[in-house]
């Protein structure tokens, strides 16, 4: 993203209180639950799409709200962080939530202090490694609960049961004690400080990370592998995140698609736990991502000031979000001394997200030295969801996100469009059309499923290019009347090869995905008498000299020359 002298101004007059930092990767250290003193106390504050979201989590897991408070009619969650160190070693630290044994039903441990006895909600607790300070681990245990733990693990009921309720399912299966996250892929929305802390965060984790950002300087950090960086997209080097095959989960730091309190839309169904979570989710992006990309859950960490911010502007709402943030923070300060947490955090959430990020060095710096925690609004995130490019065909839904273009449709089925702010950002590029589009394409061969592809190609042993597409794809629809040129070019000059197109969306397009080893379209696969051809390659752009390449090797009857292909730019 680039920003004008004007935009870097207004920056450095608000720098964000927290900062991401990597230390040095710290030692295995052993877990011990007996505190014999408090070194540092914290109180947490969360509002906002961030509330609502920790809110339905835990309450998908039998977890409600302990005490309903509000600020300015918006409803806040309050924790109360506390650090300290163990009876058995003073050397050894732990950090954890503290909670009220008399208001809750969730198992706990008992440190004692000054004052004496606290209790830690067990499934908060985690040992701190000597090479991060209290501050931090703390800081730490606050920024991962939504953004990390709720988008990357599944609540988990009383009787052990995994709530998997995936885009209006209200399915469930038994699971082990140790669930499997190995390889889930999330994707989040932003470049600031707390993106990249989530997004380093679920990779730590074992998942597969999709930075989406219009901060085209950011970059993959070294020192985290299985995450990926990608600007929104717009002309040549346009990327669509709706061209992801499958993602499991998309986390939101600028902005929230749908109306809070939508269990739905959050992929958070659970009938039983969760009151009017047998609503339709009315957000038409939620439920295409649900529906064409397989997003079990969408997470948006928006806070109220964020919120204030973006639909007020800069000029009119920053004051409202800042009175909010002061009333907020006094608000929990003076509720925090009666009450202790109003929230639980999630099950397992200390052994199986905040041990791991704290024992890999994975920490949000904290650089504010008062006693609360939040997380209130900054002018980086701002200026991103300002400057972020709108789809040309969706009106302010930012480019990259799903849209449904036809309108009737859309009306028909009572979906809401759910509409970010104004934008003065440019808009995507306008896709071209195709002039066959619900028609008979007589130089591109459709293949609807596995039998379709062996009929027209396998059998009948022919040399062929497939084009692997799908209808929410908008790069697909940019390369369909270039693929369909490129087809009619061939004809007309007698090569002998079959341009076929494969729709990858639904069940059977699936089939032909999993065997063609695919996982992201737009993407050309290459058959040679009837047998599969060199390697998938995948283009942004039309006319492609790396497509042209494959083709030429495909006439010639050659060898496949990978690094011929791969090198062609």
């Amino acid at each position: 993203m680039r920003l004008t002298i004007k935009a870097l101004f207004f920056l450095s007059l608000f720098p964000s209180s927290e900062s991401f930092h990597i230390p040095a990767r710290s030692h295995k250290i052993t877990k011990a639950f007996q505190l014999d003193a408090v070194s540092r106390e914290l109180v947490g504050m969360i509002d906002g799409s961030n509330y609502n979201a920790l809110e339905l989590f835990t309450a998908a897991e039998g977890n409600s709200v302990l005490k309903d408070v509000s600020v300015k009619g918006e409803k806040i969650g309050i924790i109360k962080i506390v650090a300290g160190s163990t009876d058995e070693n003073p050397k050894e630290r732990i950090v954890g939530v503290a909670v009220d044994p008399d208001s809750t039903n969730v198992e706990t441990v008992r440190i004692s202090s000054k004052n004496g006895g606290i209790h830690l909600q067990k499934d908060s607790v985690a040992v701190v490694p000597r090479r991060i300070s209290d501050e931090d681990a703390m800081s730490t245990l606050f920024a991962s609960l939504t953004g990390v733990h709720c988008a990357f693990h599944d609540p988990i009921r009383n009787d052990g049961r995994v709530v998997e309720g995936v885009g209006g399912s209200n399915d469930d299966f038994m699971v082990s004690s140790d669930m499997d996250t190995e390889g889930k892929k999330v994707v989040i929305l932003g470049g600031g400080e707390y993106s990249c802390f989530i997004t380093d965060s679920i990779a730590t984790l074992g998942g597969d990370a999709q930075q989406i950002t219009a901060n085209t300087s950011l970059k993959p950090r070294k020192n985290v592998s299985n995450v990926k960086v990608n600007g929104p997209g717009i002309g040549e080097e346009e990327f669509s995140f709706s061209s992801i095959m499958n993602f499991d989960a998309l986390v939101d730091t600028l902005s929230d698609e749908t109306k809070l309190g939508e269990a739905a839309c959050r992929g958070l169904m659970d009938s039983d736990a969760i009151l009017g979570a047998n609503e339709e989710c009315s957000s038409s992006v939620i439920k295409l991502l649900q529906r064409q990309n397989r997003c079990n859950r969408y997470i948006s960490t928006m806070t109220a000031p964020q919120q204030k911010v973006r639909d007020e502007g800069i000029i009119w709402g920053r004051g409202k979000a800042n009175d909010f943030t002061k009333d907020a923070n006094a608000k929990a300060s003076s509720t925090i001394r009666k009450h202790l947490s109003t929230m639980h955090t999630p099950k397992r959430f200390g052994r199986k997200t905040l041990q791991p990020l704290l024992d890999a060095g994975v920490v949000f710096q904290r650089k504010a030295k008062d006693n609360v925690l939040s997380h209130s609004w900054n002018l980086q995130d701002f200026w991103e969801l300002l400057s972020w490019p709108r789809d040309a065909e969706g009106g302010n839904i930012r480019f990259g996100l799903p849209v449904v273009e036809d309108i009737d449709s859309l009306e028909m089925e009572g979906e809401r469009m759910i509409s970010a702010p104004p934008s003065t950002g440019k808009s995507g590029p306008a896709t071209p059309r195709d002039e066959f589009a619900g028609k008979k394409n007589p130089f591109v061969v459709d293949i609807n499923d596995l039998k379709e592809l062996s009929h027209e190609v396998i059998e009948q042993e022919k040399d062929c290019v497939l084009f692997l597409s799908a209808a929410y794809c908008r790069t697909c629809k940019k390369l369909s009347p270039q693929y369909t040129k490129l087809a009619r070019d061939h004809a007309k000059a007698g090569n002998g090869i079959t341009f076929a197109k494969a729709n990858t969306a639904g069940k059977l397009g699936k089939d032909v995905v999993k065997a063609m080893g695919v996982d992201s379209v737009p993407a050309f696969a290459f058959f040679k008498d009837g047998k599969r051809y060199g390697s998938v390659i995948s283009i942004s752009k039309m006319p492609s000299k790396k497509l042209d390449v494959a083709i030429d090797l495909l006439l010639s009857g050659g060898e496949w020359d990978k690094q011929k292909v791969n090198f062609t730019p």
